[in-house]
Formats: structure tokens, sequence, C-alpha cells
């Protein structure tokens, strides 16, 4: 017992300095923003099994975007116009109508013959610029999308796991003709290409930040118990990309591969013995990722280990979030547990699943929308069971931050598979049966004049350049 905790005391003191050159290389380039005066989230994680402090009652109804079969992710642009994904690559572009209303269409088929369709599509995000012609982001989205294993060779590959590859997960970028068309047509180009060693803890979440930097999830690789040579064992070192959430220049060109950049401000692009495409480390599976303008800052809602699920803050990168070196804590006398303590950054908020007052995390966002006041500057939680959950910010005026149900009984009953944000910071809600709904306030719904329909059918044929 004594050599194990001196050779897990070995590990640390090791880890420990890798991980102080990657911070003190990032806090070179990087603006400290010691003038921002908004509280983080959370310091310290609220455990959940659990009691509600209270329940938020919003004055809210829910307005049917579209129905598609498995939605799996959405975004909308400046015009308040809405791009929905389907797991089978069908993309359902809902605009708003003179008058008042909305109207869908087919936008777009991204699958092919390549696309394993047991997994399919994962992950939908549009450039920030977007909208803005002349600029280099203008018409551009990205997608990621599980392919079948060998398809082509892969970038990355994880240290730890079986030898064998379950399929590929690649990050392409689409760039259309003309934002405006209500049809898709351009061109599709590869960024990056993962070999993935099982079906779960693959890459799930995409985020921008307003500077177009791209943020993405990246699992472990696949579910098994910790051990010496588990996938878990991806998520601490620094020189594959599982477990991790990266951040990437989706327009650059400095990368090994040559296919997008490497930004200044990135942690451990000074390390040699680190990857630089690497943002913050030690996740299991993260499942969704937001960004934070206000707060400038990136929520990963993860399917933690034992049960749990968390929801973590980065506010400057570098951040280790435990997985899997915090597993056997209990083991370690207290001096050891204490070195841990300083290396992981706790969550925000841990869910624990297995108490059964909550199901599994659909997505985590900081509510900044207009229409609800009173959730303004929240953490808003989804579950899969239909629970939406808000933790108000902690500080000292505020003291310890509170975990409060939102009250959905308006809604019916839905089983969300995420929860996003709209251009204008407003909740949408994806929900299992393929309804995909924005929470609006009462007042703004007027007499219901909406042309939206259900979509059923496959999006329309993809057109473009295939390289």
């Amino acid at each position: 017992m004594k050599d194990w905790i001196l050779s897990f005391a070995a590990k640390i003191g090791l880890f420990c300095f890798s991980l102080g050159l990657g911070v003190f290389s990032y806090l070179i380039a990087h603006d400290l923003r010691m003038g921002e005066t908004e509280v983080p989230v959370s310091a310290k994680p609220v455990e959940s099994g659990l009691l509600y402090q209270s329940e938020v009652v919003l004055d809210a109804e829910p307005h049917l975007l579209a129905k598609i079969p498995s939605p799996v992710d959405a975004a909308g642009d400046a015009l308040g116009v809405f791009y929905i994904l389907g797991a089978d690559g069908a993309v359902v572009r809902v605009s708003p109508q003179v008058g008042g209303g909305s109207e869908s269409n087919r936008y777009a088929s991204l699958g092919d013959e390549r696309t394993e369709s047991s997994i399919g599509f994962s992950n939908f995000a549009l450039h920030p610029g977007f909208l803005a012609k002349n600029e280099p982001g203008y018409g551009r989205f990205y997608v990621v999308v599980a392919e079948r294993p060998g398809t082509s060779r892969a970038d990355f590959s994880p240290e730890f796991g079986g030898p064998g590859e379950h399929h590929q997960d690649v990050l392409y970028e689409y760039t259309v003709e003309d934002p405006l068309l209500s049809e898709f047509r351009g061109t599709r180009r590869e960024l990056m290409r993962l070999s993935q060693p099982g079906p779960d803890h693959n890459v799930r979440g995409l985020a921008f930040d307003p500077l177009g930097q791209l943020y993405l999830g990246v699992g472990d690789g696949a579910v098994a118990e910790v051990g010496k040579h588990s996938p878990s064992r991806n998520a601490s070192s620094l020189m594959n990309v599982y477990g991790k959430v990266l951040r990437i220049d989706p327009l650059g060109r400095n990368s090994a591969n040559g296919q997008y950049g490497i930004p200044d401000g990135n942690p451990f692009r000074l390390v040699s013995e680190a990857l630089p495409e690497l943002w913050v480390f030690g996740l299991r599976a993260p499942q969704s990722l937001s960004y934070d303008p206000f707060q400038r800052g990136l929520c990963i809602a993860e399917s933690a280990g034992g049960g749990r699920d968390e929801i973590n803050l980065s506010l400057y990168g570098g951040e280790h979030y435990g997985w899997d070196i915090g597993e056997n804590a209990g083991r370690l006398n207290r001096a050891a547990r204490a070195r841990l303590e300083e290396v992981v950054t706790g969550p925000a908020v841990s869910l624990d699943r297995l108490s059964h007052s909550v199901a599994r995390t659909s997505g985590g966002v900081i509510y900044r929308g207009e229409q609800f006041p009173s959730l303004a500057g929240n953490l808003i939680i989804a579950s899969h069971d239909g629970q939406l959950l808000a933790m108000r910010p902690g500080g000292p005026a505020a003291g310890a931050p509170r975990l409060s149900k939102v009250d959905l009984s308006r809604f019916g009953k839905h089983h969300f598979t995420a929860l996003r944000q709209g251009p204008r910071g407003e909740l949408l809600r994806l929900c299992e049966n393929g309804e995909v709904f924005e929470m609006r306030k009462s007042a703004t719904l007027g007499t219901g004049n909406s042309k939206q329909k259900a979509l059923f059918c496959e999006a329309g044929t993809f057109t473009g350049d295939r390289g």
C-alpha cells in the first residue's frame, strides 16, 4: 500500500509540473480579465441527490420549430433562422416569415455511403461570421459525423484502449454559396479525423466563442473499468486528444495536418510534451458544450464516473476535471488527497443519477436571453427525463449556489435529448419524440398563425464538392 501511495504521489508531482508549465504559458498570452465584475456560476461543486431549494415558475410556452426524426443539434443565425440536424444527417431550415410565424424546409442531407448509420451525426455549429459577407467565416458551418472504420487515415488515435477501430469521428466544414438560400449549395472540407475504439465516449459537443475559435468535446474513447490499460487513461495524458476539450481555429492552417489552426492562447501550445489543440482535460464523456460570452467561459456537460453527471465551467483553460486520477481517492491518505485537490478542478454542479432524482444530463447553458429575467445568469441544466434545473450564481453577497426546478407543467412530458440556445440567447429544447421547441414568453406567441409544418421526410440531396 505504501509503495502504491508513493508511486501515485510521484505521478501527481510530474503531472503538476506539466500542468504548471501549461498554465504559465497560457497566462503569458491570455487576458486575465481582472476588470470583470460578474461572479462565476460556482466556485464549489453542488451535489445533487437531492432536495431542491425552490421552484421557478415561468410565464412561458413552447413554440414548435420543427419535428424531424432523431434531432441531435440545432443552431440559429443573427436573422433568426434555425438549422436543425438529425442523426441521419438531414438538416432542416426554419425561417421567420413576414407578418409572423415561421416556415420549415428541407435544407440538406449530409449523410453518404461512408456514414456509420448506427451512430450517425452528433453536432452542428454555425461560424460566428456565417452572415458576414467578405469575412473569412462567411457561409461556413461545421458538423461531426461517425464514419465506417478504415474510411481514411486518422489524424488521432488513442494511447490506451483496444487495438481495434469501431468507427471514425470526423469534423467537417461546409461552405455555402449564399447563407440566405433555402437549400444547401456549396462544398465540404475535412478538418480532423479521429479513430474510435468503441461506440461510446466519442466526439460530442461543438461550440464557438465570439472570436471564431471552435471548441470540440472528445470522450476518453470507450466504456471500460478504470485500469492500467483502460481507455480512461487517455484523459490525463497530454499526448492524445481523448478525454479532452480541444480549441482550434477552423480557418487557420498551422496544425499538424494543415487543415485548421492552433490559437495562440491555448494553454499547452508552448509545452513540448503536449498537443497544442488541448484546452482542458480529465474528462470521461463530454455530452455538450456551450460558450458564455459574458464570463468568457465554456460550460461542459459530461457523463462522469460513479453514476454522476457533471457541469464543468472552464474560465481560463488548462483545467483537469479529475478523470480518472480521482477515482481511487478514497484509498489515499489525507496528504495525498490534499495534493489531488490542488490538481483537480471540481464541477460547478454534480448530479447523482443513482438517486433517481434526475436522469442523465442532456446539456447545460448559462441563460443570457431577455424573455425570462428570473433566469438571467443562471446555469440551466436539462435532464433526459424532462426536468429543467436552474442554478443561481453564488458569491459573497448571494451566498451558496442554489439549485431550483423550473416548472414545466405547461409544456407536457418530453424526454430531452439536448438543450441549446438560439441566436438571441433563448432556450431550445430537442426532444426524443423529434420535436424541437423554443421557449417563448406567453405574451409573444400572438394568435398562432405559424406556418410551421412537422417534417418527417429526409432532407434534400447533397450537391457540391464531396472532396
